[in-house]
C-alpha cells in the first residue's frame, strides 16, 4: 500500500535523472512567442509539462521535470537553439495556463478531442495513448454497465474522467482527485475498485506495487496528443508541425518511446475529424 504519492514520484525519479539538465520555472512572466525566430529572440521556450504523471510528466529526485514530454520538449528546444523552461501544470489547469501567455505551449499529453480543438490549436499528433478502466482480477467488469455501484478513481479533467463520466451508469460512484498520482494512490490502498487509467499506469504502478494485482476490464478509446498552442499562431504551428516530421523521420521520437514507454513509435492518423493540425 502506498503511504503518499511521493513514492510514485521517487520510483520515476531515478529513470529520468541521467542527462536531463533541464530547467524548471513556475509560471512568471509573459509567453506569447509567434515564431521560433521570436523564440530564439528571447532566449528560451516556456514549455507546460505535467509534474504527477510518469512517465510522461512528473518531477525526479533533483526537482528537475522529466519523462517522455520533458525529452520530447528537449528536442524541440534544440530544434529551436534555446534553453527549455518547465512550468508544471495539472490537468485541470493545463488550458489556462496556456491562455494567460504563462507558456508557448502544452506538452503535457493533451487528447486531441474535438471540444478542446475549439479553444486551443494542436499540431500533429507526437504520441499515444490507450484510455482504459483497471481493477483487480476478482472484480467483474465486462462492460460498462458492470460498473453500477462501483467506486472509480480518476483525475480531475483528464481524458479518463471524460470517458468514465461518458461510459458509466447510473449508481457508479466517480471519484476525481487533483492529479493521476492521488487516484492510483486510491486504487492501491482499497478506497474505490477501480481506476480510470491510461495504458502506461502499468508501468508506474510496477515501480511502486510490484506485488498488487490488477488487469485492465475495458478499453474506451486511443488518444492522440499534440502540442497545444494559442489559436491563429500559424507559422509557430507550422515549425512545430515540421518538428514533429523531422524527430519521427530521424529515429528520435523512436528513441523517447523505447526509453521511457518500451514501445515502437505508433503510426498517427494524417487527420482527425474536427480537429485541424494547422490553422485555418
Amino acid at each position: 500500500m502506498i503511504k503518499n504519492t511521493n513514492m510514485l514520484r521517487k520510483a520515476w525519479g531515478a529513470v529520468g535523472a541521467i542527462g536531463l539538465g533541464l530547467c524548471v520555472a513556475f509560471g512568471a512572466g509573459q509567453a506569447d512567442a509567434q515564431s521560433f525566430v521570436e523564440l530564439k529572440a528571447n532566449g528560451k521556450i516556456v514549455i507546460g509539462i505535467q509534474g504527477e504523471n510518469p512517465p510522461w510528466g512528473f518531477v525526479d529526485e533533483s526537482n528537475q521535470s522529466a519523462g517522455f514530454d520533458a525529452d520530447f520538449a528537449k528536442l524541440l528546444g534544440e530544434e529551436i537553439g534555446v534553453p527549455v523552461e518547465f512550468n508544471r501544470v495539472a490537468v485541470a489547469n493545463r488550458i489556462p495556463t496556456l491562455m494567460t501567455n504563462k507558456v508557448d505551449a502544452l506538452i503535457a499529453v493533451m487528447g486531441m478531442y474535438p471540444d478542446r480543438a475549439k479553444v486551443v490549436q494542436f499540431t500533429k499528433p507526437y504520441s499515444a495513448i490507450d484510455i482504459i478502466l483497471l481493477a483487480k482480477p476478482e472484480t467483474n467488469i465486462k462492460a460498462p454497465e458492470d460498473l453500477k455501484g462501483l467506486r472509480i478513481a480518476v483525475a480531475r479533467s483528464s481524458a479518463q474522467d471524460t470517458q468514465v463520466t461518458k461510459n458509466a451508469p447510473q449508481g457508479a460512484t466517480i471519484q476525481r482527485f487533483d492529479d493521476d498520482a492521488t487516484a492510483i494512490q486510491a486504487f492501491l490502498s482499497g478506497q474505490v475498485d477501480a481506476l480510470g487509467a491510461n495504458n502506461t499506469y502499468f508501468l508506474s504502478i510496477a515501480k511502486i506495487a510490484p506485488d498488487f494485482k490488477f488487469e485492465k476490464k475495458l478499453q474506451f478509446n486511443r488518444q492522440y496528443n499534440g502540442i497545444s498552442v494559442r489559436p491563429g499562431q500559424k507559422q509557430f504551428v507550422e515549425e512545430l508541425n515540421a518538428f514533429i516530421d523531422k524527430v519521427r523521420a530521424d529515429g528520435r521520437l523512436e528513441k523517447i518511446y523505447q526509453k521511457w514507454l518500451g514501445q515502437d513509435t505508433p503510426d498517427f492518423p494524417d487527420s482527425l475529424p474536427d480537429i485541424p493540425f494547422a490553422v485555418q
